[in-house]
């Protein structure tokens, strides 16, 4: 997935509406709570060809974090 597509997908799960950069911290967004984080890894796991582990999703810290998880 590109940076482009993941930030789209990104903008709606946290249901913001001004583009975050890769650099935007998880904990400014008030919608990244455990629905948001669960409705993540399902997406992460049905769009990689990878098993995203829920500890990794964890600790991720910015959105370039969650990124790289799924490449």
């Amino acid at each position: 997935m590109d940076q482009k597509i993941f930030i789209e997908k990104m903008m709606d799960l946290l249901d913001v509406e001004e583009e975050p950069s890769m650099d935007s911290n998880l904990e400014d967004f008030e919608e990244w709570d455990s629905l948001a984080y669960v409705t993540f890894l399902a997406m992460a796991n049905r769009t990689s060809n990878k098993r995203i582990a829920p500890e990794d999703v964890k600790a991720a810290k910015t959105l370039g974090d969650l990124f790289n998880l799924i490449n």
